[in-house]
């Protein structure tokens, strides 16, 4: 599965035990769900879009022009409402690896009553104890904002990449045990809590070192292509 001869098998591991996540994925009605407190929750990797480039930092995404094509296939309108805590289920979709990089969807799923949208990428770190970040936000990378519309009962996902090697070779990252992965919906100032076994985060991977990214959410379930 994946081309690194000192960790094929902890690499196919690591893939099943994000397979296994998506059946423990944080409740609807988490705000700010454990672990940590909510001080801890608000962490910095909540920060905002910026500019228009390509690639931007860990963060909620900024609100977008509407007349965007939604998933339905109408466009997007000024009055739209923001898929928000309270409705989503967080669930992670099926993991598949290749040159020594992982790739899963984080699935959206609106659970409230009334049509709401998503737009642009979530914001992604990992979190060991107490909610506290370890190493930096996976790299959020935009090239457009389709406003996604989500009726009740259906799912959007955005893809998640990320390398195995804080499993394969923790010294080459200084890694740590991570209980899961902190993610705030795009648009979100609240965020949402994605438990996964035995996961590992590097400590000193910069975002320009491409550890981690998140792409903009796009209509169903299954997405894993970044850009």
């Amino acid at each position: 599965m994946f081309k690194n001869s000192r960790g094929i098998r902890v690499g196919m591991f690591v893939a099943g035990a994000f397979v296994l996540a998506a059946t423990t994925a944080c409740s609807p009605q988490q705000s700010a769900p454990q672990p940590g407190t909510p001080d801890a929750i608000a962490s910095s990797s909540a920060g905002s879009d910026q500019g228009v480039s390509a690639v931007e930092p860990g963060g909620n995404g900024s609100p977008v022009a509407s007349n965007t094509q939604g998933s339905s296939g109408s466009a997007g309108s000024s009055t739209r409402q923001d898929c928000g805590v309270d409705v989503l289920k967080l669930t992670l979709g099926e993991s598949d690896g290749a040159a020594g990089h992982i790739y899963a969807p984080l699935q959206f799923t609106n659970t409230g009553p009334t049509t709401c949208t998503l737009s642009s990428a979530p914001g992604v770190s990992y979190v060991g104890s107490g909610g506290r970040q370890i190493g930096e936000p996976a790299k959020r990378v935009i090239k457009d904002r389709p406003v996604i519309s989500l009726a009740p009962g259906e799912t959007a996902s955005a893809p998640f990449l990320f390398s195995p090697v804080a499993h394969m070779n923790p010294e080459d990252c200084g890694a740590e045990a991570a209980e899961g992965l902190r993610v705030y919906p795009p648009n979100s100032k609240a965020a949402m809590f994605l438990p996964l076994p035995n996961a590992m985060g590097c400590t000193t991977f910069t975002q320009d070192a491409d550890y981690a990214k998140v792409g903009v959410v796009q209509a169903g379930p299954n997405n894993t292509t970044i850009g």
